[in-house]
């Protein structure tokens, strides 16, 4: 009996159009008439990479506001996150309700507050909300990662973005990121 090796999580979905990440992130910073919720986790997924089931676990100590401007710890060093994304984080946070219709609703540390007192919002629900926005998660993601993977050092892609340095010089491999050997090869000069 063989069983296929899994596959890689840097499929190769991607957004189809060069702009198509830029419009809907576009979209989820400036149109008020989408749920604030949405409009958060959608340019998580759409700007930084971030797996939807991460982007649920989110909570609020994660976000920091500073005198300067806004950060966001998603991995072992904080983001700093530009406007207008860091004002809408904030006022997330603030004004953050899950969506239980009966008994007592405890948000609990939740930037996405779930269903049941005290829960996050489930991945799956996530999803779904995005899906409805015509935001394909999958696609969003590997597509960010792939652009950041190409700009930024794997070691530094791994510290912002809470992903495992392997994980991080595959995407920067995939991304064609020639810095991949920098920081090796000035650890060999400093010897």
């Amino acid at each position: 009996m063989h069983i296929p090796p899994r596959g890689s999580s840097r499929g190769t979905e991607r957004l189809a159009e060069e702009d198509e990440r830029w419009q809907i992130s576009k979209r989820l910073l400036h149109d008020a008439d989408l749920a604030l919720p949405d409009r958060v986790a959608g340019c998580l997924v759409v700007l930084y990479g971030q797996p939807v089931s991460r982007i649920a676990q989110l909570t609020t100590d994660k976000i920091l506001a500073e005198a300067d401007g806004v950060q966001l710890q998603l991995g072992s060093r904080p983001v700093e996150i530009p406007e207008p994304l860091g004002s809408l984080l904030l006022e997330l946070a603030r004004s953050r309700q899950a969506f239980a219709v009966l008994g007592q609703n405890d948000q609990g540390p939740w930037l996405f507050p779930g269903g049941r007192a005290g829960q996050a919002m489930t991945a799956s629900h996530l999803t779904v909300r995005l899906n409805r926005l015509g935001i394909r998660a999958r696609a969003s993601r590997n597509t960010a990662l792939l652009d950041l993977a190409a700009q930024i050092p794997a070691s530094v892609l791994s510290e912002v973005l809470g992903i495992s340095i392997t994980c991080a010089v595959a995407w920067s491999h995939d991304a064609g990121n020639t810095r991949l050997g920098y920081a090796a090869d000035i650890a060999r000069r400093e010897r």
